[in-house]
């Protein structure tokens, strides 16, 4: 066999990074992809006349720049830097909160919220932007001794932030936040249960003007990483489902697909989900057990369900980014919900004819309830629509007669087209005690095959799936004893 070959399974973001990387360094890829087009979780689709953006609300540049640069995405596509990142707003009393690139004015608006909460504002305010130039987590299986030990010391002046910002949002904001109005605005902003150090860089990339939406949204962003891939001479089998990772001696020998094809190969980058990569595809040979207490201990990222509806009026004075605080408590896919995400798509042309734009609810739910709904689940899928736009009427007047086209994606949705492992699209939130828990690329015993994507970067996200493939290529090159290509 050819070991300068390699085989991908998926083809996100993870499987493209990692494949246009492979083939800077001299190997030759396939990517193997269950769905009929490439992206993954990071993906966009139309409804004549218009265009679902089913990904990417917002990116974060700063240090992850290089990445896009290094894969062509930039400068062929066109970022549009944020000014205004989100706004909180609560329903039952109107009060308003904008999270823009102004971050003394933001810090302002919150200490008179909650005056007797200044002092710890200031101090999210000082590590903010002492974060704006930390770069991305990487690794102690891919990065040297020396680097890690660099890195550490590069880090020493903020120990104390770190020490005081390393618990979950929600733990920091309970144990130091006394105003109850802002401890529901940071818990609803921001996931509570990821690290509060999280919350630190976006408020600090916000300022710094390293946040942005990709002009053409999220297909103007996938497609360039596509474009890279293919003009490199990566090759591609979609529609093709692997159902077994071939081990012959605890060596990788290929994949075997549904339809008996098989693809030999002694390199194997695996972007699908942990559990599927442990327990179907290697049939639970590799660190199942540990993969087992993994599933035990740490949370996966909540199922949604993106609910999105095509309307001819503009809302050119809502924001772009919103979330909708205390609305009336309903059911949605077997989960009570008082709060949810908000997204106008006025700010591109790309979404909606003129006069037209979508606007898009994403709101968490359940994944068991939606795959046990049987013959009822298109029914179910229509009732969700309907209760979300129920809860937007107050803030989008007319949106239900102007209303032209609706398109809800369940967790379902997100297993069947990008096979998110029960809906959880962005992977592993650990709990506090695991909060920070390095998950290895590579399986013990098992010699041949790398992980990447989002089930082994914890928090997931675009820069992390994208960083992800890099890392997974810089690995397999080191081991080969041969010089890591990155441009």
């Amino acid at each position: 066999m050819n070991d300068r070959n390699i085989v991908i399974i998926g083809g996100g973001l993870a499987g493209l990074s990692a494949g246009c990387y492979a083939l800077k360094n001299d190997y030759q890829t396939t990517i193997v992809e269950h769905n009929a087009a490439l992206g993954g979780v990071c993906t966009a689709w139309e409804r004549p006349p218009y265009l679902i953006d089913g990904c990417i609300h917002w990116l974060t540049g700063g240090p992850f720049k290089r990445y896009y640069e290094e894969l062509d995405i930039l400068p062929t596509v066109q970022l549009r830097v944020l000014k205004h990142w989100t706004t909180y707003r609560d329903v039952r009393d109107g009060f308003v909160c904008g999270f823009r690139d102004d971050l003394d004015d933001l810090m302002r608006v919150l200490t008179a919220v909650a005056p007797e909460d200044a002092h710890e504002l200031d101090r999210v305010r000082q590590a903010a932007r002492a974060f704006r130039e930390v770069g991305p987590p990487q690794g102690s299986d891919v990065i040297s001794v020396r680097e890690s030990v660099q890195a550490a010391w590069d880090m020493r002046w903020m120990a104390s932030t770190l020490l005081h910002f390393r618990k979950p949002i929600g733990v920091w904001a309970h144990e130091h936040l006394k105003n109850t109005r802002l401890q529901r605005i940071f818990t609803r902003v921001f996931p509570p249960d990821v690290p509060a150090l999280f919350m630190l860089m976006v408020l600090g990339y916000l300022e710094q003007g390293y946040l942005s939406r990709p002009v053409g949204g999220t297909a103007a962003f996938r497609d360039a990483l596509v474009r890279s891939y293919q003009a490199r001479g990566g090759r591609l089998r979609l529609h093709a489902t692997v159902e077994e990772i071939m081990v012959s001696d605890n060596r990788v020998r290929g994949v075997r697909l549904s339809d008996g094809t098989e693809l030999e190969s002694e390199l194997v980058i695996s972007t699908s989900s942990a559990p599927e990569t442990v327990l179907r595809l290697l049939g639970g040979r590799y660190e199942a057990d540990a993969l087992q207490e993994r599933l035990k201990h740490f949370r996966l990222v909540d199922p949604v369900v993106l609910a999105s509806f095509g309307v001819e009026n503009r809302y050119a004075d809502a924001p772009g980014l919103m979330t909708l605080d205390h609305i009336e408590p309903f059911e949605m896919g077997g989960r009570s919900v008082e709060s949810m995400s908000v997204r106008v798509c006025n700010d591109d042309p790309c979404f909606a004819p003129p006069g037209h734009t979508v606007v898009q609810a994403m709101v968490q739910s359940d994944y068991e309830w939606w795959a046990t709904r049987g013959t009822d689940y298109h029914a179910a899928k229509a009732h969700a629509a309907d209760a979300i736009l129920s809860k937007l009427e107050a803030q989008f007047p007319g949106i239900r007669r102007t209303l032209r086209a609706t398109d809800v994606a369940s967790p379902l949705t997100f297993w069947r087209t990008a096979r998110a492992w029960r809906g959880a699209y962005e992977g592993w939130i650990p709990d506090r005690e695991h909060l920070y828990a390095h998950i290895h690329k590579r399986l013990k015993g098992l010699s041949g095959l790398y992980m990447a994507g989002q089930w082994v970067e914890p928090g997931g996200g675009v820069p992390s799936a994208i960083m992800s493939g890099r890392l997974a290529v810089k690995q397999l090159c080191r081991e080969a004893n041969k010089p890591f290509i990155a441009s």
